[in-house]
């Protein structure tokens, strides 16, 4: 079998979306996975920092980043409380580097232009959130019958 581009050189791998066979010079990995050059810019390799920081800023983001929906909605939806915000902030760093050494299969590896977008929108991301959780908070604070006094 050989190089779909370089039809005297000797493929290595097989593309993971089009099945096309490439050769050294043509093989791009992403996330430990083979891909052709042209289907490889559509890909985004995983980063641990910015699964770190998305889960920072707001518990959840980065399982949404890493393509883990339901636990991210957990954290999202526990966050508010310390322990499950921690716990998503390393859990999100560890399984993002698993999956760019290869070791993982995320559900769904993030697009570039949806990393972007998470970039970009990651305060707006963070308001929301702290905006929420306080609601939240004095909801539950005022059907407990606490009330704070105002000067």
């Amino acid at each position: 079998m050989n190089c779909y581009l370089h039809p005297h050189t000797p493929a290595v791998a097989s593309c993971t979306d089009c099945s096309q066979p490439v050769c050294e010079v043509c093989l791009a990995r992403v996330n430990g996975k083979p891909y052709c050059e042209h289907c490889a810019v559509d890909r985004q390799p995983q980063s641990p920092f910015w699964a770190g920081v998305f889960s920072f800023f707001v518990p959840g983001l980065g399982q949404f980043y890493n393509g883990d929906w339901a636990k991210g909605v957990a954290i999202l939806l526990t966050g508010w409380l310390i322990l499950p915000w921690l716990y998503g902030v390393i859990d999100a760093v560890v399984v993002a580097q698993a999956i760019a050494q290869g070791e993982r299969e995320a559900a769904t590896v993030p697009p570039g232009y949806l990393v972007l977008a998470l970039k970009i929108g990651m305060l707006g991301f963070s308001c929301l959130y702290v905006s929420l959780a306080w609601m939240v908070l004095g909801f539950i604070l005022t059907a407990a019958g606490v009330s704070v006094a105002q000067p």
